[in-house]
């Protein structure tokens, strides 16, 4: 008897041909490529678990020159990037943000970018400053900036424990100003934040007078869906409640 196995049916055949990616439509491999490129969270930033996350993603703009070009297009497009970190492993004076560390054709495909303030209040991070390094003005596709705003210092619950009342409050408004007026094509901020942020507080109030001074169209969140009334707010609650009976009915067993 032969030593050597016959390979079965199942076994994959080395003449088998590869398929034909490049055959499909543009339209049909950008979404192939969405599904294998874009994470679950869609705000990428610098976070020690990127290497698990975005590397084996990345390796895929390896696979040939133009899968490269169209994974890339893909991968930048999909995101929305954090221009200033807030993991605070990444805090250091010497380390530079995200956008500082990428190509500037990387930054010509971003569509969105996120702003989050709150971490540092008390004493911003030495890396949260605007200047040329950031490569803004590279952003040609940015037309919407997202602002999150994890707390607001101005609260009376803060005191005792902040610098002064409108420190961080006019640290942000500088902050989001420097960045709008880099942005070469930005169109509209829309802002977001944790419960406990009031929206009529110092800081929400102080965002919103910088965006309309730069005229930008302003949008909200879904985290606090802001941007509601109570009657929007209510049928809203009243077709979900419509919809989750239909799905009950839907699978009920039929006699």
């Amino acid at each position: 008897m032969s030593a050597t196995a016959e390979p079965s049916e199942s076994q994959p055949s080395h003449n088998s041909k590869s398929f034909p990616f490049f055959d499909l439509p543009p339209e049909l491999r950008s979404r192939i490529l969405s599904f294998l490129l874009c994470t679950d969270t869609r705000t990428i930033d610098l976070d020690p678990s990127n290497y698990r996350v975005a590397t084996a993603r990345l390796n895929l703009f390896l696979v040939s020159k133009q899968f490269g070009f169209e994974a890339y297009h893909v991968f930048y497009a999909g995101h929305t990037f954090r221009i200033f970190q807030t993991h605070g492993r990444f805090l250091g004076k010497r380390t530079e943000p995200l956008l500082a560390r990428l190509p500037s054709y990387y930054r010509n495909i971003m569509v969105s970018l996120e702003l989050r303030l709150g971490p540092g209040w008390s004493d911003p991070p030495k890396p949260w400053y605007v200047s040329d390094r950031l490569g803004l003005e590279d952003c040609i596709a940015v037309r919407t900036l997202r602002v999150f705003v994890e707390v607001d210092p101005s609260s009376p619950i803060f005191k005792g424990f902040r610098l002064n009342r409108d420190f961080f409050t006019n640290f942000s408004g500088m902050l989001l100003q420097q960045v709008m007026v880099r942005l070469p094509v930005l169109d509209t901020v829309e802002f977001d934040a944790y419960p406990s942020v009031d929206r009529h507080g110092a800081l929400i109030t102080r965002l919103l007078e910088e965006t309309r001074k730069a005229r930008k169209r302003i949008a909200w969140g879904p985290e606090r869906d802001w941007g509601d009334s109570m009657a929007d707010k209510l049928e809203k609650a009243r077709l979900k409640a419509k919809q989750m009976s239909a799905r009950v009915i839907d699978l009920e067993p039929v006699n």
